[in-house]
């Protein structure tokens, strides 16, 4: 989000509106053009996608409302022409209310877990189909996710993919295995993400294999202890390393030393990191879930496998270690649908006779 808003930058005024994640955070600050406003809420540091509802009830009440009573008061301070929600719930809610008290569009951009985890649900659905209804533009940044938001809306939406503008150098170097294959994953430790799954196909790798590769896992998130657990009971401390989560400048280094990145998600759109190993040239080994499997094929740009098989994954790895395809080609005009002016144009095209 910050690469799209510091380009958009460069044809319009840009407010982020977020909420604070920090103490030391200013309430109003200024990066590259863009003007960041955080509101205070009761969740501090906690990232909105661990909250669930019942258990965060609390945290929930108070990011939305919190932020919805920060945001009208922006409102009063600042001429707002136009607003883009980056994920339907919750700021397209804040979205759709700063329309009904003030009649200013907005448009939604659909980013994946914002509508697989309310679209089941009757009343979270009716939320959705609310705040859709009421948006100028849709956007989605996968194509079956645009499927799904078509279906609950009955609007047309867009296909806007996410991604950012990495270094192309840096100075940090890479702590890999020298002379065997390394293997890379970057994700929240979620079951979503898959890195369970992961695991469990590096236990069924052949002895053969196993003393040739090494693993890196970079993240946190709601089963990094059960993780943890499960290398240390399976004894993969010798070919697993489990981190927490990366920077920029440590992702780059990493994607750019390692053999592959392994997607193993269950459930997924078109993840960031897929266009992040677009850019440092990383192969990428991924499941064929959302529109990875499509995007990969479509283009010849890496190796798909079914999801939810870790029998499929430990194949897959094991023909990367006894026989690299290259799939270089293929990356590099799939990433031609990443670049992040493409992005910015499309949205702006969209929106340019509304501001």
């Amino acid at each position: 989000m910050r690469d799209f808003a510091k380009n958009l930058a460069k044809k319009v005024k840009v407010i982020v509106f977020t909420q604070r994640t920090s103490e030391h955070e200013q309430p109003s600050t200024t990066e590259d053009g863009v003007i960041i406003i955080r509101f205070p809420w009761r969740g501090g540091e906690t990232p909105l996608s661990t909250i669930k509802f019942p258990k965060d009830t609390l945290l929930i009440f108070s990011v939305i409302f919190q932020g919805l009573w920060s945001l009208l008061k922006l409102r009063y301070k600042v001429k707002i022409d136009y607003v883009l929600a980056f994920w339907t719930v919750p700021s397209g809610f804040w979205a759709l209310c700063l329309k009904l008290f003030f009649k200013v569009p907005y448009a939604v951009w659909s980013l994946g877990s914002d509508i697989w985890d309310y679209k089941n649900n009757p009343s979270t659905r009716y939320l959705l189909k609310l705040i859709f209804n009421q948006s100028h533009l849709l956007f989605a940044d996968g194509y079956e996710l645009k499927k799904d938001v078509e279906l609950i809306s009955g609007k047309t939406c867009y296909f806007l993919p996410t991604s950012r503008v990495l270094p192309e150098h840096v100075s940090i170097h890479a702590e890999i295995k020298q002379k065997i294959n390394n293997y890379l994953f970057i994700g929240r430790y979620h079951q979503n993400k898959g890195p369970d799954v992961l695991l469990e196909a590096i236990t069924i790798l052949e002895p053969s294999i196993r003393e040739k590769v090494h693993f890196h896992f970079f993240g946190g998130g709601l089963i990094e202890e059960s993780l943890k657990e499960f290398i240390k009971s399976r004894f993969l401390n010798d070919i697993v390393t489990l981190n927490g989560y990366i920077d920029e400048q440590h992702a780059v280094a990493y994607l750019k030393a390692c053999n592959a990145l392994i997607i193993p998600s269950r459930i997924e759109s078109i993840p960031v990191v897929l266009s992040d190993a677009l850019q440092t040239n990383c192969p990428i080994i991924a499941t064929d879930v959302g529109d990875m499997g499509f995007l990969l094929r479509e283009y010849n740009a890496g190796m798909v496998v079914l999801p939810e098989s870790p029998e499929e994954i430990a194949k897959a790895i094991a023909s990367d270690v006894i026989e690299r395809r290259d799939y270089s080609i293929g990356r590099n005009k799939l990433l031609e649908v990443f670049k992040i002016a493409r992005t910015i144009d499309t949205f702006y095209s969209h929106i340019s006779n509304k501001i």
